[in-house]
């Protein structure tokens, strides 16, 4: 429970460092490929999925400490949520390297 709020929020405020174009979390090869303005858009399309990630841990963390689910439609329901943003992420990746994962 605890360790998927502490994720939670650890993905907004890695939501917040792209949001505010900080290169904290971006590898040398990635900074390198990009142009100032490819880098700035690459950025943009992180915060909407981190966000959702961020909420679907701490909200999922605490549905699992209150116990209101049974393990497989916890499991199932986890999955589906997750499957969002983890698309978003992906399409993001494609769309400026050309590549699903750098």
């Amino acid at each position: 429970m605890y360790a998927q709020i502490f994720l939670g929020i650890w993905m907004l405020v890695n939501a917040g460092f792209h949001f505010f174009k900080l290169k904290f979390f971006l590898g040398k090869s990635v900074i390198s490929i990009l142009s100032e303005d490819e880098l700035a858009s690459y950025q943009k399309g992180f915060v909407l999925p981190y966000i959702l990630l961020g909420i679907l841990f701490i909200v999922m963390g605490i549905i699992e400490g209150k116990e209101l689910l049974s393990t497989p439609v916890f499991i199932g329901v986890y999955i589906i949520l997750a499957s969002i943003p983890f698309a978003l992420l992906f399409r993001n990746n494609k769309k400026h390297s050309g590549y699903y994962f750098w």
